[in-house]
């Protein structure tokens, strides 16, 4: 039997880090993919010290980083414009259509 897959958000990640259980069982035996943004928002955060910088990068290599393809891109311009998202918000939403 192959692993449900999802993308996971920023947001969902930040609490599962923060020690939320429940992003955690929420996460447990999937494929948990995630976009190229959230790997650029998790690991600039400027509130991190190296220590937990370092322990937030070992913790992502867990999971799929999708990067912007073509159709993306495509994708994340239409919702910009369908629904005035935020660019980082677009780009996320359109990885996971995608």
């Amino acid at each position: 039997m192959t692993a449900e897959r999802l993308l996971a958000d920023t947001n969902a990640l930040i609490h599962q880090l923060g020690g939320d259980q429940r992003v955690g069982d929420l996460l447990k035996d999937k494929k948990v993919h995630i976009s190229f943004v959230t790997q650029i928002e998790l690991l600039s955060w400027p509130g991190y010290t190296a220590k937990e910088r370092a322990v937030v990068a070992e913790q992502i290599q867990e999971f799929i980083i999708m990067d912007a393809t073509e159709r993306v891109k495509m994708i994340a311009i239409d919702l910009r414009i369908r629904h005035k998202l935020k660019l980082a918000d677009a780009l996320i939403a359109a990885t996971a259509i995608a």
